[in-house]
């Protein structure tokens, strides 16, 4: 029987409805946590596109769709901190962990994926912890400079990780390396958020290596800046805002760091073997 007129469009309308209700609702009751201390929501799945806000970790997203976007993006919704308002974007599945069964979720769109830097870090590897000055001199060649500080010799080398220039110090105690740290050359940049954004390239460096950081905190000691993400760079470079990502593997303790005082900003990893810890801090004390 066909349905004619004005009353025959509406049935049909509403059956389409309900017919996409179903659906809608199953997405809205999909959710995402915010993994990241903190993570972009764009207007695009492109990070080159506008930001629409920026979220903090332990945020709660609801997914708009039931997969993921061009393999690597999920369409979220959220309420807005700042205004109230209930927003939606894009968000890297990276940035956030999963809060249902993910067995169901698809990829619901294939297109050429965008091109993203694979940063494989040549020299995050775990570090042979108590080797000598004569292991490192063979291994790396001649050291731009070496010292002896508080009773541990320094051997420190320019060198360019996730390129970006570096220096990284060997510090050893009573000839056994005991720290490596990885110091990243303040380039001050005319954006300050560019330091936030090499601190996220380095972390993903380090989860690609070690995975998820065991601790990872934002602290604010001033609030000035805390609700305008564009000058997050210049709060860090003020010290108003330090962070920093812990990583415990069963040789080594990793801490990446991010924080500034007087318009300086050191962006630092450093390593330390657990069982030369001890001989470490006796070597200080010496």
């Amino acid at each position: 029987m066909r349905i004619k007129g004005k009353k025959g469009a509406v049935i049909v309308f509403l059956t389409a409805i309900f017919l996409v209700l179903p659906l809608t609702a199953s997405a809205f009751e999909k959710k995402v946590r915010v993994a990241w201390d903190y993570a972009h929501i764009f207007l695009h799945p492109d990070e080159t596109s506008p930001v629409i806000e920026t979220v903090e970790q332990g945020t709660v997203l609801s997914l708009l769709s039931g997969g993921k976007i061009r393999k690597c993006w999920f369409y979220v919704c959220f309420k807005s901190t700042k205004t109230g308002a209930t927003k939606s974007g894009y968000i890297l599945d990276s940035a956030v962990e999963l809060m249902f069964d993910p067995l169901r979720t698809i990829t619901i769109k294939e297109e050429k994926e965008l091109l993203r830097v694979e940063y494989a870090p040549r020299k995050f590897d775990e570090m042979h912890w108590g080797v000598s000055k004569k292991y490192i001199l063979e291994m790396e060649g001649k050291p731009a400079s070496q010292e002896r500080v508080k009773g541990q010799d320094v051997m420190r080398y320019a060198q360019k990780v996730i390129n970006m220039d570096c220096q990284i110090e060997y510090i050893f105690a009573a000839n056994k390396l005991s720290r490596t740290k990885f110091s990243f050359l303040d380039s001050s940049p005319e954006d300050k958020n560019a330091y936030l954004e090499n601190y996220r390239k380095i972390k993903d460096a380090l989860v690609q290596k070690f995975g998820r950081p065991l601790e990872e905190n934002i602290n604010w000691l001033d609030f000035s800046y805390r609700d305008d993400f564009s000058s997050w760079g210049e709060a860090v470079s003020l010290g108003h805002l330090k962070l920093n990502s812990r990583w415990l593997t069963p040789q080594t303790e990793i801490v990446a760091s991010l924080g500034g005082e007087k318009d300086e900003v050191k962006l630092v990893v450093e390593y330390s073997a657990l069982r030369l810890k001890d001989l470490a801090w006796k070597s200080q004390e010496d």
